[in-house]
C-alpha cells in the first residue's frame, strides 16, 4: 500500500511560489495548487483559513526571495547601495512575474506603503545609504524614497518589456540619478541661479 504524503504548509506555499514566478498571481488558485501537489484541493484548506491568509504568507515569501536576491548579487568595484539598485531592476529582468506580483498587483504594497515598512532589509539597506551619503538618519528615509521611486520606475519598464536595457546604461542612469538627489541634499530649496541669457 503506498505511503500517504502529507502536505504540509510549506509544500503549499513552496508550490504556490512556483505557480507564481512561472505564471503570475492571476494563474495562482486552489485548483492550480491541487494539481500541481497531485492532492485534492481538502489539504489546502486545511493549511490555511481562506485563500487571502494564504497569499498573505506567500507574498512575505516572495519578498524574503526579492530582499535575499538584492544582498546576494553584490560584485567588487561597485557602491553597494547602488547596487542595490542595479539588482533592483535585475530581478524586474530576470523575474518579471515576481515582481509584478510584489508592487503591480493587489496583492502587492504600494510604493509609499512599502518604502515605508521598517524591517531588516531596509535597516541593512540603511547602513548602505550611510556609508555612501554620509546623510544624516532623518535625511537617508526622503533620500532612499525619492531614489526609490526612479529606480521603480525603470523596473517596471523593464519588468512590462516596454524597454531593454544593458547593465551599463542601467548604471549610468543611477549614477545620473543618485548625483542629483545629492546635489538637492545641499540645496533643498532648489532655488539654482540660473545664468541671464547674455551670460549664456
Amino acid at each position: 500500500m503506498p505511503t500517504k504524503i502529507k502536505i504540509s504548509k510549506d509544500m503549499i506555499l513552496e508550490t504556490a511560489f512556483e505557480i507564481v514566478r512561472k505564471k503570475g498571481i492571476e494563474k495562482l488558485s486552489n485548483r492550480e495548487l491541487a494539481n500541481k501537489l497531485r492532492c485534492s484541493i481538502r489539504p489546502i484548506y486545511y493549511q490555511f483559513k481562506n485563500v487571502e491568509e494564504m497569499q498573505k504568507e506567500l507574498y512575505i515569501k516572495i519578498e524574503k526571495y526579492f530582499y535575499k536576491f538584492l544582498m546576494d548579487h553584490m560584485v567588487e568595484g561597485i557602491p553597494h547601495y547602488k547596487q542595490i539598485g542595479i539588482n533592483y531592476i535585475k530581478f524586474a529582468k530576470k523575474e518579471k512575474k515576481l515582481f509584478q506580483t510584489l508592487f503591480m498587483s493587489e496583492l502587492g504594497l504600494t510604493p509609499n506603503a512599502f518604502i515605508s515598512k521598517v524591517g531588516e532589509e531596509y535597516e541593512e539597506i540603511k547602513k548602505l545609504i550611510k556609508i555612501s551619503t554620509n546623510l544624516s538618519d532623518d535625511d537617508i528615509k526622503g533620500f532612499h524614497t525619492k531614489m526609490w521611486i526612479f529606480c521603480h520606475g525603470i523596473a517596471t519598464l523593464v519588468a512590462n518589456n516596454t524597454i531593454n536595457l544593458d547593465n551599463k546604461q542601467i548604471e549610468q542612469l543611477l549614477s545620473y540619478q543618485f548625483q542629483a538627489l545629492m546635489l538637492l541634499e545641499e540645496n533643498p530649496n532648489n532655488k539654482w541661479v540660473l545664468p541671464k541669457k547674455e551670460d549664456i
